[in-house]
């Protein structure tokens, strides 16, 4: 069976495993010296934001190389004698593995992308000490066998075996750990829910724990532009994988037996090793990390930043933006070495409070999700466009659908500052650059009158709706958004349901015509500070390219004003 190994599609090395930024990625074998702080002129770093002592020491961790990185090729062999084809990286010196102690392991994204590519990553933990396996997933890469589509059963029990296999290697301590992004992080929970002896911790990032109702079905919407660029471009597989795969996901409209079968939120139960949930606000699977917090309060830390898909990792010294490697490299300390110094986080949560002025942001530590302090606010849209604490008499407002609308984060998520993020011209009625939007139909938009003071939203956002439609099926799509001073609207959170879903992902319900129906969208978790003077606007449409697929049928949506429409946000003081 050939297998394209040509070169990399745009999003597989991003998808695959750790970003590496260029700077860092010379010399893997002497220790690592030391990220400097920002100078004039310079990009400010992410790990000099403001931020308790405690917190900044934390994200600050890194320890200098005690090994050279000795490699090599293996076939891992699972349970019906299937080998799979990894990279190993051991600690050593000389070219030869280290045998005057024993070392702990790490799984390092046990994916079907290129195990060719995070070499540096790699080696920056072998270097330390720890012994890195990467592998192709079966069906993918140079590993034999079908891909018939993603996270079959069988790859989990591969993945099982993989861990005992690098437990049971001579010169072990007999501890391991799994860390991976994107598909990485869902093998990871799926092999910790299997309990394999050995395996002590697992480090998922940018994690979906439901990626049907996350990015293939967001609230059911199908996303046909999600489907076929992962289908046919991020894996390393074959042609008719491609194919096969792509028809999965058309073929399972409704939360089904299928998707239960790939979610990790219906297995969280049977994960019992304490997990690190790396994950990003702006990131397409944003919610993951709250999933399994609440789930799993007394064994899952939270690390949510300011970043999207890619890129948020880099090795100490590299790019400004992210966080390094060391960070990761103290919870293996802490877990599989006992190596003093090392600790686990010091809060539950640590996270980017960010706002409309990027990389202004500042780190915060919470014992609980929300913060204890935090306080619930309800707001009433009203006829008129505003948003009210109060409700409004019973009124009415409508909206034509319009499946085009837009525009949606970007595949791999986008930042609400990236210039093509601006919400404004298609709430105005205002073409953009791209001709998308109509001049007579604007969003549907409700609006805070501006705040006096700064003001934190930090925790769930939901929208709930008192809605009646022409049609027996709709797309909603809402957003949370600030207006900047200067007239900007940049989205925050978004949020999407299919109508006929509206009791459950599950079975498709027709909406009786013309007739007032309860709708609930979960626009995601979030923290951000709204500073004076600036504006909090929900906005509600029928579409949201390129993301949601432009298959809403046509349609005017009636909303109902009164107290069953309204939005809980979560605020916290200072």
């Amino acid at each position: 069976m050939v297998r394209r190994r040509a070169s990399s599609p745009p999003g597989r090395a991003l998808l695959a495993a750790l970003v590496v930024a260029t700077a860092a990625v010379t010399g893997c074998s002497a220790p690592d010296s030391a990220a400097p702080t920002a100078g004039a002129g310079e990009p400010p770093r992410l790990l000099d934001a403001p931020a308790p002592g405690p917190v900044h020491d934390w994200l600050g961790y890194d320890r200098p190389a005690e090994y050279q990185s000795v490699e090599s090729r293996v076939q891992v062999p699972t349970r019906d004698g299937t080998a799979l084809s990894c990279r190993r990286f051991q600690p050593g010196r000389g070219g030869t593995p280290d045998a005057e102690r024993e070392h702990p392991g790490v799984i390092m994204d046990f994916t079907p992308y290129d195990k060719e590519s995070g070499a540096p990553q790699h080696r920056y933990f072998a270097e330390r000490g720890y012994d890195v396996l990467v592998c192709d997933v079966r069906g993918s890469g140079d590993s034999p066998g079908d891909y018939v589509s993603w996270f079959q059963p069988q790859e989990a029990l591969d993945n099982y075996d993989v861990v005992e296999w690098l437990a049971a290697q001579p010169g072990s301590n007999g501890r391991i750990a799994q860390i991976g992004s994107s598909y990485g992080s869902i093998t990871a929970y799926r092999v910790a829910a299997l309990q394999p002896p050995h395996l002590t911790t697992i480090v998922p990032m940018v994690s979906p724990t439901n990626i049907y109702a996350e990015w293939i079905y967001p609230g059911g919407v199908p996303s046909h532009t999600n489907m076929a660029w992962w289908a046919s471009e991020a894996p390393t597989i074959d042609t008719a994988a491609h194919a096969s795969t792509l028809a999965t996901f058309q073929q399972h409209p409704l939360y089904d037996d299928f998707w239960k079968q790939v979610a990790t939120t219906n297995k969280l139960s049977d994960v019992t090793v304490p997990v690190l949930h790396v994950g990003g606000y702006f990131d397409i699977f944003k919610q993951g990390g709250f999933d399994a917090l609440a789930q799993r309060p007394d064994r899952t830390w939270l690390l949510t930043g300011p970043w999207i898909h890619d890129g948020f990792v880099s090795l100490p010294g590299g790019a400004p933006d992210t966080i390094t490697t060391g960070t990761l490299l103290q919870w293996f300390d802490h877990w599989l070495d006992d190596r003093p110094g090392a600790s686990i986080p010091p809060s539950r949560v640590i996270s980017y409070e960010s706002n409309s002025a990027s990389g202004t942001g500042r780190w915060t530590g919470f014992d609980h999700w929300p913060a204890g302090s935090a306080q619930s606010r309800r707001l009433f849209p009203t006829a008129d466009g505003a948003l009210s604490d109060t409700p409004p008499a019973p009124s009415d407002s409508h909206y034509s659908v319009n499946p085009y609308d837009g525009p949606s984060a970007a595949a791999l998520g986008s930042f609400p500052t990236d210039p093509g993020q601006n919400q404004a011209p298609s709430e105005q009625g205002v073409r953009n650059d791209r001709d998308r939007y109509g001049t007579t139909d604007p969003r549907t938009t409700f609006t805070l009158p501006a705040f006096e003071n700064d003001t934190t939203v930090a925790g769930p956002v939901t929208l709930h709706l008192d809605a009646s439609l022409t049609t027996a099926d709709t797309y909603f799509a809402g957003k949370l958004e600030v207006v900047t001073r200067d007239g900007k609207v940049l989205p925050i959170e978004a949020g999407h349901l299919r109508a006929q879903l509206r009791s459950g992902l599950e079975q498709a319900v027709p909406v009786p015509l013309g007739e007032p129906t309860q709708y609930r969208m979960d626009l995601g978790h979030t923290h951000w500070r709204f500073t004076a003077g600036e504006q909090l606007r929900i906005s509600i449409s029928g579409g949201n390219l390129p993301l949601a697929s432009p298959t809403a049928p046509a349609g005017v949506v009636t909303i109902h004003h009164g107290d069953r429409t309204f939005v809980d946000i979560t605020t916290i003081p200072g």
